[in-house]
């Protein structure tokens, strides 16, 4: 068996201890990586954190890292990368709701939690402030966030075209609103400030019914 050979006879699927792949610690490492990454981010912000302290967080030295990652912005390209994964998987259950502001709402607050749980908050605010300073890291986020607006625009006009909402201004006008809202909160953190979560759920109801206009169903036994 070769290095390369990433078939293992011995090993079952579920078997905790068998070896990984070059694939498997490639993505291990990154991993390692990006969270020093973060942390030194956090600690020292964007423009104060070198790749030599990165390094010493990842108990790495500079040769080894550099062959993952050439550039800070290359490390937050692919921290933004893993949050879109995480955002694809909140906004596949938002898709699957047959009800356009529940799913809404269902979404957002997972997100809240997501960020809370997290504790990215500090983070997602240094590469938001870094963005308006470096051109390279504001296309990482424009690149982003236009996915995330796509998504949402894709799901509020099929609701439109449906006749399930009547939103109380155009798309174009909503969007750039619903994505600042998205970035307050989650640079915000507020269930670490003591906002209930069930009180950020029904403030977040109260503006997506507002803001999207729910028409009422006929029902079924009214003639």
């Amino acid at each position: 068996m070769t290095d390369l050979d990433t078939t293992f006879d011995d090993a079952g699927p579920g078997d905790a201890d068998a070896p990984m792949t070059r694939g498997e610690k490639r993505e291990q490492t990154m991993c390692r990586i990006m969270e020093a990454a973060k942390k030194c981010f956090v600690h020292a912000g964007f423009q104060g954190a070198s790749m030599q302290q990165i390094c010493a967080a990842a108990e790495m030295s500079p040769g080894a890292l550099y062959r993952y990652f050439p550039s800070k912005e290359a490390i937050i390209g692919a921290i933004t990368e893993a949050d879109r994964s995480q955002d694809a998987e909140i906004f596949r259950t938002m898709f699957e709701n047959p009800n356009v502001v529940d799913g809404f709402v269902t979404a957002a607050m997972a997100h809240v939690r997501h960020m809370h749980e997290s504790g990215n908050a500090s983070l997602f605010t240094e590469i938001r402030a870094e963005s308006m300073r470096n051109e390279a890291i504001d296309l990482t986020c424009q690149s982003a966030m236009g996915t995330v607006q796509q998504g949402f625009r894709d799901y509020l006009q099929g609701a439109i075209d449906r006749g399930e909402i009547e939103p109380c201004v155009e798309l174009d006008a909503m969007l750039p609103m619903i994505i600042a809202i998205g970035e307050g909160l989650a640079i915000n953190d507020l269930p670490s400030k003591g906002v209930p979560l069930d009180s950020i759920e029904t403030l977040m109801r109260v503006t997506v019914e507002a803001m999207l206009r729910p028409r009422k169903r006929a029902n079924a036994n009214d003639n």
